[in-house]
């Protein structure tokens, strides 16, 4: 399941990809007191998710005057698997048994075990090819379908 941490991550990171906080752009790194105001996360819960994205490898984080964080690759090159596994890993995990056999002592005698796994893997690798920039890009599609719609 997704948590509500989880979903401020995808929040925050999106946020730095729209504004182009990475690395390879010429930006400044963004005030995590302005980011908390930008995304509506409360700054104090949004402390605790850029730690986790910054021990994750998502985020850069520089304290001080002129300080603020910045995502650590080109949007482009940042998954939501990638985010999603900085801050909660069990979140997308189907079941205890998709993490290590050992959770389960009828692992090699489960008759839905493999295909746990099937679905796990491929979980996986979905989200692993969802970018930053397609996630921005659908929904910038969906609002121009909404406001076509709404202008009928």
């Amino acid at each position: 399941m997704i948590t509500r941490e989880v979903d401020y991550a995808i929040r925050t990171v999106l946020a730095l990809s729209r504004r182009g906080a990475s690395p390879s752009a010429s930006t400044v790194a963004v005030a995590t007191a302005d980011l908390a105001k930008e995304t509506d996360i409360p700054f104090r819960f949004l402390r605790r998710i850029v730690r986790k994205l910054v021990e994750g490898g998502v985020l850069t984080s520089q304290r001080g005057n002129g300080g603020g964080v910045q995502l650590t690759k080109p949007p482009e090159a940042i998954s939501l698997l990638a985010v999603i596994a900085a801050v909660d890993k069990r979140s997308t995990k189907l079941n205890l048994c998709t993490i290590t056999s050992a959770n389960c002592p009828r692992s090699g005698a489960c008759l839905v075990h493999q295909e746990l796994l099937a679905l796990q893997n491929t979980l996986e690798a979905r989200l692993d090819q969802i970018t930053m920039p397609q996630l921005i890009q659908a929904a910038t599609e969906e609002c121009s379908t909404l406001q076509a719609v709404t202008s009928d």
